[in-house]
């Protein structure tokens, strides 16, 4: 296993290490697991390669988050027989892959990212990064920047691939223990350079415009953001421009729609594990812009205990469905995997014990079945084999296009009464009639309830549980 040695002519090192792709698939073993990183931290020049001459290879596993490329092994069937592939998160063609069988879910979330690759025996690295600058240093680019201070460190990766990319990795500013990794810590060295992949802007939809205007009360001056990437997290940013005073983000994204809020002063500050599928313009702004914005390791910005330490927090998370306690399946939708459980957990976990904090759970009300009926997000129960995301009691508000439940520290009687009511109108009877079948609640406490009235409550006062506190346990001789 290479070392960092700054006592070495690093240039000659690099010349003495570089050695072209088919080189480097030589290099890789039975029995290798090897993490790739997300995005475009991902050699896909190295994952063609190793299809194409597939044959060769057996036990060899790949542990990722996402990939943005269509790489050839993802829509083959018959990889299985040679590669293993191990994904954390889904986008669009790891969906894909899921149809075909070829990639495998990881039942873990981005605050235990990392211990997952040491259960699977990650022993290899194997990234994008830039060049190295005049000291031998490598930025591990925008998107490395949330793991490289725990992968690329960590003694349990004895095998390390560096590929060299000039054009499609942008440097993210920020100190040497966490953003670079020396020349001389890389076994290999392959020059591979790439174009620039985004994904398009999501534009909000009337109904994410809806669900951002019951959280748009709660919102107040001062307070630390947390959004995902989507649509809903677009119709947020756009209306903070509204109003009052000045945010910061502390969030587990940065999305393209942030750079302008920065600019006008309306976001002072941002805190933030990756980018959220920026586009160039935004990357190139990351690397010189001289305001409060960073990128920061995933330790601490997708960390429970990190979110709870912060003030203020607003936490907006979306999921798919929700049962009259406040369970949620924001993962999959039934058995079948969609998204993954991503950093959810941090944020809303950590809005409930942050001073100030409060976390938003955002849904639907309805989706259209494959028989093209309509059914209801919001049941009464969980339908078999669910996989449920979110706990009921970590959860706060919950909010649809019809209104907004505040089901913190509440019964299980006034938790159903408030689903209820922002469940759609032509569902909600039906939801009441089943719930009454079970010991939960029963019919003397629905007396004086009006399911049909949509008076939204006043928002209420910033989180008043206990603020989570770090303690120092005394020690005592025995």
């Amino acid at each position: 296993m290479a070392k960092k040695d700054l006592t070495t002519d690093w240039k000659e090192y690099y010349k003495s290490h570089l050695i072209t792709i088919e080189a480097a698939a030589k290099a890789i073993q039975p029995g290798d697991a090897i993490y790739l990183g997300q995005a475009t931290m991902v050699p896909y020049a190295l994952l063609d390669y190793l299809y194409e001459h597939k044959e060769e290879y057996h036990d060899v596993t790949f542990w990722y988050n996402v990939m943005n490329y269509p790489a050839n092994m993802l829509f083959d069937h018959d990889t299985k027989e040679h590669f293993r592939l191990l994904n954390v998160y889904n986008l669009p063609l790891d969906r894909m892959a899921l149809d075909e069988h070829t990639i495998e879910v990881l039942g873990a979330g981005y605050d235990t990212y990392a211990n997952s690759m040491w259960e699977y025996g990650v022993n290899t690295s194997a990234t994008q990064v830039c060049p190295p600058d005049a000291n031998g240093y490598c930025n591990v680019g925008c998107y490395g920047v949330c793991t490289n201070a725990v992968t690329n460190t960590d003694s349990r990766i004895v095998k390390k691939f560096g590929f060299i990319d000039a054009t499609g990795v942008y440097p993210a500013p920020g100190p040497l223990e966490d953003n670079y990794i020396h020349i001389t810590e890389f076994d290999y060295i392959i020059s591979n350079d790439t174009e620039m992949m985004a994904l398009p802007i999501p534009q909000p939809t009337e109904m994410d415009e809806k669900v951002a205007t019951y959280i748009l009360p709660y919102i107040r001056e001062g307070d630390k953001v947390q959004i995902g990437f989507g649509g809903l997290g677009e119709a947020i940013l756009a209306n903070l421009a509204k109003l009052p005073g000045s945010f910061e983000i502390f969030s587990e994204v940065l999305c393209d729609s942030m750079r302008p809020l920065v600019e006008s002063g309306k976001i002072t500050r941002i805190r933030a594990a990756s980018p959220g599928a920026c586009t160039e313009e935004t990357f190139k702004w990351l690397a010189t812009t001289k305001h409060d914005v960073r990128l920061y390791p995933r330790t601490l910005c997708i960390e429970p205990l990190g979110a709870m330490e912060q003030e203020n927090l607003v936490a907006i998370n979306a999921t798919f469905m929700v049962d009259l306690l406040g369970q949620a399946c924001s993962e999959a939708q039934g058995l079948k995997p969609y998204t993954g459980m991503g950093g959810s957990l941090a944020y809303i976990y950590g809005a409930q014990r942050s001073k100030g904090g409060r976390s938003f759970l955002c849904l639907r009300s309805t989706y259209v079945d494959k028989s093209g009926e309509t059914q209801s997000n919001i049941v009464p129960w969980l339908p078999a084999g669910s996989i449920v995301s979110m706990l009921k009691n970590y959860v706060m508000f919950i909010v649809s296009e019809y209104g907004l439940a505040d089901v913190y520290l509440k019964t299980y009687v006034d938790r159903i009464k408030a689903l209820i009511k922002i469940a759609h109108p032509d569902f909600r009877q039906g939801l009441k009639d089943q719930i009454l079948t079970t010991p939960l609640i029963e019919e003397w406490d629905f007396r004086d309830y009006d399911m049909n009235d949509s008076t939204v409550a006043p928002p209420r006062q910033p989180n008043t549980a206990v603020p989570y506190r770090k303690y120092d346990f005394p020690t005592y001789e025995l």
